[in-house]
């Protein structure tokens, strides 16, 4: 019976075929079981952690000078907007704008024909003033002189008088000879008492015309200074920064001709990086100097008390030293190089050992600690280069910082020191 079914089930090529395949694929799963139970076991490979070869220095605390990199601007702390007080026609501008003029150039010459006219009536009223005085001058003098005589007349009046009232008395004279010579005596007392009363006011008199030829020198004055003010001049040296003149045009008592700032003025405006501003508020002035990329010299004379619109921290102006030549073009931007005042136990390590901008690691038993620190400023020597100065008490002489930039640095971490120590 069962040889009868297998001959049926191989009777067709199709059935063959997917006999074939069944014993393959049977034989197939049976060594692959057989493989897995004869097979090896393997033991798991022991963890080893891994080392990071580092660079280390050695710590040395040194008395070192700070230094940083910022930008500043130049400007001018006097910048004059040179106006007319007269309202005249221009007639010449002799300056146009960036021109380097030296204190007392003629810039802006106004008519001065009428502020001429002015200078010679006022001369003219200073004169008549003076002649005034000089003639009251000269009766005072003559008044002066004639008094004895008025007295002298009063005097002899009045005892003649006495004379003839004595004689009238003993009937010696007739009444109408005394009532003649009474009239005399009241007439010389009156003379004397009105040149007594002229000679009293002649001082009242010079005093108002002192005060009227006072009062014309003033007015003189006023007019030549008119006269001088037609001619408008540089008040300093420095550079012409903006002309709104020009000839033909009248002058406005309100808008402003020439635009000129004082070279002696000039200054530097930089802004304070966060990480100095607290140094800075410590510092006196003149204890912070810089240099500039052309060789110039500079000093800080004072901090902004303020802080602008648009800036987060303060601003220090530094002035050029004297020598120093400095570019008249106001708004130039200057790269200078800020040198703080000399500081003690200070670490210049390079910018390597630096991480998240304030922290560095030391190799302690071959494996790293991290410390806050205070960064400094900057220091670049000869020798060492460009360094970073930073300042801990948790560091002291001889601990071993890494000079390696690690892209995982965390305390804790294996290390392998590369250098010697």
């Amino acid at each position: 019976m069962l040889s009868k079914l297998k001959a049926r089930l191989l009777s067709t090529p199709r059935r063959r075929q997917v006999a074939v395949s069944a014993g393959i694929i049977g034989a197939a799963a049976l060594t692959s079981a057989s493989i897995f139970a004869t097979g090896p076991t393997a033991n798991p490979a022991a963890h080893v952690e891994k080392a990071w070869p580092v660079s280390v220095m050695p710590v040395v605390p040194q008395r070192l000078q700070p230094t940083f990199s910022a930008f500043g601007r130049l400007e001018s702390n006097r910048v004059a907007h040179l106006r007319s007080d007269l309202v005249a026609r221009i007639e010449t501008v002799n300056v146009r704008e960036g021109d380097w003029v030296e204190a007392g150039t003629l810039l802006v010459q106004l008519d001065n024909r009428e502020a001429s006219l002015h200078v010679l009536e006022r001369e003219a009223e200073l004169k008549q003033h003076e002649a005034n005085l000089a003639a009251m001058r000269v009766q005072l003098k003559l008044e002066q002189e004639s008094a004895s005589h008025f007295e002298s007349k009063y005097r002899v009046a009045q005892d003649k008088l006495e004379r003839h009232a004595d004689l009238l008395s003993k009937r010696l004279i007739a009444k109408s000879l005394y009532d003649e010579v009474q009239a005399q005596a009241d007439e010389a007392s009156i003379e004397f008492r009105n040149h007594m009363q002229v000679l009293s006011n002649l001082p009242n008199q010079i005093a108002a015309h002192e005060a009227g030829v006072a009062r014309a020198e003033a007015l003189l004055a006023q007019a030549r200074l008119d006269l001088d003010n037609t001619a408008i001049r540089a008040p300093f040296s420095g550079p012409v920064l903006a002309v709104q003149a020009a000839p033909g045009d009248h002058s406005n008592l309100s808008a402003p001709l020439i635009e000129m700032a004082d070279a002696s003025g000039f200054e530097v405006r930089v802004q304070v990086p966060d990480d100095y501003a607290v140094q800075f508020e410590r510092l006196q002035e003149n204890a912070v100097t810089a240099s500039a990329e052309n060789g110039a010299a500079l000093t800080m004379t004072r901090l902004a008390r303020h802080v602008r619109a648009g800036q987060t921290g303060m601003d220090a102006f530094f002035e050029f030293d004297a020598g120093a030549v400095a570019a008249p073009a106001l708004g130039r931007v200057f790269n200078l190089r800020i040198s703080l005042p000399p500081q003690p136990d200070l670490i210049a390590v390079p910018v390597q050992s630096i991480y998240d901008n304030g922290r560095i690691y030391a190799v302690r038993e071959s494996r790293l600690v991290g410390y806050d620190v205070e960064r400094v400023g900057e220091y670049e020597n000869e020798h060492e280069g460009y360094r970073i100065l930073i300042r801990s008490d948790a560091i002291g002489t001889g601990d071993q910082v890494i000079t390696t930039q690690l892209p995982r640095a965390i305390s804790g971490l294996l290390v392998d020191v590369a250098n010697d120590s």
